[in-house]
């Protein structure tokens, strides 16, 4: 089963209940070659015209590779496919019945894995100008913010899996053409009678998600809370809209460096919560990665645009508007617009102080 989707812009921190314990919960707060270090000012000889032109071509969907093992971990896109797969064929829920031999059909999802897969970008010219304009971007974000490099290193990923980052220090991003998920799903029918049919679906789905880093929240059974950082983040540079594309390294940057504080803002608001009620946990985790998603949203729509500028003879309003539309239809986009009103208002450096000191004094302003 193979489904295509639409583009999704923006970096998406997704949150799901990973794994219920015994001793707590965990939960996940997902924002899904040789190496170059981000150091200094990237030297850029080229404008980037020619590179809007490529991230226009038609978006490559082969060959796949895999990125990771699988894990179970519930993903609600790869639920909604089984799910649709099963309203698709009738005749398969028909066979499902004659089996069970009569009674009402009732289904459970036993198990869900994923993993992440990938499309390597090949094509020399395409790959060379997108590593460049990454490293371009980053140094004027983080000359413009005041923030450390974040980065051990960008590299495009041609294939198979990469090496463990567990003992790296910082972050390394990995630039790809086409990011998507591949699932496996068990799901149980039964009726009223003991007897039991389990039928396992695998499929792949185009994610839309352009941009793709994790951190994890473990709140354990004494109420005591960690996080910890994946060490790794992955870069889509293919987009619809070319603007996405472009805000890729802008926006992973920011969510990367102030992730700090949202996880501070989660520690705050959970303190003295019952760990066993991961449903109330989830839904503070989502309220902030919304606010996060806010303030990146409002700092990255006044800075990236006088940067690409640098580069691009003409940069499209509609572009930008395009890529709030079609943010702002998803639930973690709710504050976007007044992010964006906010920070235009105080300045990105106001933001950026306030956000760091305060992340419950910013997301007050957006309420």
């Amino acid at each position: 089963m193979l489904i295509r989707q639409g583009d999704i812009s923006g970096i998406w921190p997704i949150v799901t209940v990973k794994l219920l314990l015994a001793q707590g919960f965990v939960l996940i707060l997902l924002i899904f070659a040789v190496g170059e270090t981000v150091c200094g000012n990237a030297e850029i000889p080229n404008d980037y015209r020619r590179l809007i032109q490529l991230i226009q071509l038609d978006d490559r969907q082969q060959p796949l590779y895999a990125f990771n093992d699988f894990e179970e971990n519930f993903d609600r896109a790869s639920y909604l496919a089984t799910r649709q797969y099963f309203n698709e064929h009738p005749g398969l829920i028909q066979r499902v019945k004659n089996k069970l031999e009569g009674g009402k059909l009732r289904w459970k999802l036993r198990n869900l894995k994923r993993r992440l897969l990938f499309v390597p970008e090949n094509r020399p010219e395409y790959a060379t100008l997108y590593k460049n304009y990454c490293l371009d971007v980053i140094h004027a974000i983080l000359d413009k913010t005041g923030f450390d490099n974040p980065y051990d290193s960008i590299q495009t990923l041609n294939q198979g899996k990469p090496k463990n980052h567990t003992e790296k220090e910082g972050v390394t991003a990995y630039i790809v053409h086409n990011l998507a998920k591949e699932y496996v799903s068990t799901t149980i029918f039964s009726n009223q009678t003991e007897k039991k049919v389990k039928i396992e679906l695998r499929g792949k789905l185009y994610s839309g998600e352009v941009g793709f880093f994790s951190s994890t929240l473990m709140m354990n059974e004494d109420g005591t809370i960690e996080f910890l950082k994946d060490k790794y983040t992955i870069w889509q540079n293919s987009a619809t809209n070319p603007y996405t594309a472009l805000m890729v390294p802008a926006e992973e940057t920011l969510h990367i460096t102030l992730r700090e504080h949202t996880e501070r803002a989660i520690r705050n608001t959970l303190v003295g919560m019952d760990p066993q009620n991961p449903k109330n946990a989830q839904k503070i985790v989502e309220d902030w990665i919304a606010v996060e998603e806010a303030v990146v949203g409002g700092i990255v729509f006044l800075l990236l645009p006088p940067i690409l500028e640098d580069h691009l003879v003409e940069l499209p309003e509609s572009w930008i508007a395009q890529d709030r539309d079609a943010k702002i239809q998803f639930e973690r986009y709710r504050y976007l617009e007044r992010g964006i009103a906010v920070v235009k208002k105080i300045g990105y450096q106001e933001a950026i102080r306030l956000y760091s000191a305060d992340p419950a004094a910013f997301r007050d302003l957006i309420l």
